[in-house]
């Protein structure tokens, strides 16, 4: 088959940039594939930028001409904000070639993709009250606010994108149920998990390390700043952050303030991060908000690490019957009491590596991904 991709990549990138990558290198290996990359990193804030992602001819025309070009059995769209904007569902949809979206996040109801503002969860625009991302702090800026709002009420009331995806990809049954909650018919909702590289057979890594880690973004939806009081109640035990983000001064000068020692910031480089998650002792995922799925879980229980996740979004999912331990979102006291359990007890750390272990090719399974991938693509263009 043909599949065309297209994905808009971040100023800072994340598990969403590197589950496109793998994803495409996954599928090329079996199809002929083309991605249609954009970098919002050189893109400013300014008025061109806004009314592009609201609609742009120029880019709907370029989008339109790779599409006449390629001849793809089915296009498959990740992010298409801000610098696709709707051109890429525009285009496919004029010519009759069928939809998939992966549903990373919560953008199909939320500016900012979150449903988190303020430190809370938030549930103000999901009905299409979008003025909402202006009058409270759901972006850096007003403007920016202003943009997003603009755009997902257009595309989703004049221009109705939504009823022109064939299958909406979500990569947990919490996503799932997010959709149905929205309204979105069951059978156009496909949950396929994300995938990690790794060999048929995980093999389970029980040797218990000395130090936790969290890896990802460092925004305030990861939960850090709760993480880092959890770490000092906990009494300092060894931690590594590792990441870049908004709020990387922010969580420097916390942990400074807090007298955390052992606390050590790290920049992000695919290879040593591997080590470094296989060498830790848990791998820690505070959210605050509710995540859609987790690379950084994945990765960890490829690696046979324990996981110390939020009892929230889809977490809960990755850590099954064992694989580690759930914590209160925001509540650094519970953090803290699940931090020196981890820390101290070898055994429980050995138990959640060994099921981990087990978990990991259940949930992370490149041919699995790659198996239901097919059937759905297959399943679009056969009825289109």
């Amino acid at each position: 088959m043909r599949i065309l991709f297209a994905h808009c990549f971040y100023r800072v990138s994340g598990g969403e940039d590197r589950h496109v990558r793998d994803q495409v290198d996954l599928v090329s290996r079996s199809h002929e594939v083309e991605l249609i990359a954009e970098s919002n990193a050189r893109l400013s804030e300014n008025p061109a930028t806004a009314g592009r992602m609201v609609y742009s001819h120029a880019k709907h025309r370029e989008v339109g001409a790779i599409i006449d070009r390629f001849t793809p059995d089915v296009v498959h769209v990740h992010n298409n904000y801000p610098s696709l904007g709707p051109a890429v569902i525009l285009a496919a949809r004029e010519r009759g070639v069928p939809l998939v979206m992966t549903v990373h996040n919560l953008r199909l109801r939320c500016p900012n993709g979150l449903m988190f503002t303020e430190g809370s969860i938030c549930r103000r625009c999901q009905s299409g009250a979008y003025f909402n991302a202006i009058t409270h702090a759901c972006f850096p800026t007003r403007t920016q606010g202003a943009s997003y709002a603009t755009a997902l009420w257009v595309h989703r009331f004049v221009m109705r994108l939504d009823r022109s995806i064939a299958r909406f990809v979500v990569p947990s049954e919490f996503m799932r149920r997010r959709l149905l909650e929205w309204g979105i018919r069951s059978e156009r909702v496909r949950l396929i998990r994300h995938f990690e590289w790794h060999a048929k057979e995980p093999i389970a890594n029980t040797e218990v390390g000395s130090y936790g880690i969290f890896v990802g973004r460092l925004s305030a939806e990861k939960g850090l700043e709760v993480l880092l009081k959890a770490l000092r109640l906990a009494g300092d035990p060894p931690f590594l952050i590792v990441g870049d983000g908004p709020l990387k001064k922010v969580l420097n000068e916390l942990a400074r303030r807090l007298g955390l020692i052992n606390t050590r910031f790290h920049s992000w480089s695919e290879p040593e991060v591997r080590e470094l998650v296989a060498a830790a002792r848990y791998v820690a995922i505070p959210a605050v908000s509710e995540e859609s799925a987790s690379m950084a879980a994945l990765q960890a229980l490829l690696a046979s690490r324990p996981l110390l996740v939020s009892d929230r979004g889809a977490l809960p999912e990755l850590v099954g019957t064992g694989a580690g331990l759930l914590c209160h979102p925001g509540d650094e006291t519970d953090l803290a009491e699940k931090i020196v359990q981890l820390m101290e007890d070898d055994d429980l750390c050995r138990r959640a590596s060994r099921e981990a272990a087990s978990l990991a090719d259940e949930v992370s399974n490149p041919h699995r991904h790659l198996t239901q991938l097919e059937d759905m693509y297959r399943e679009v263009a056969s009825t289109n």
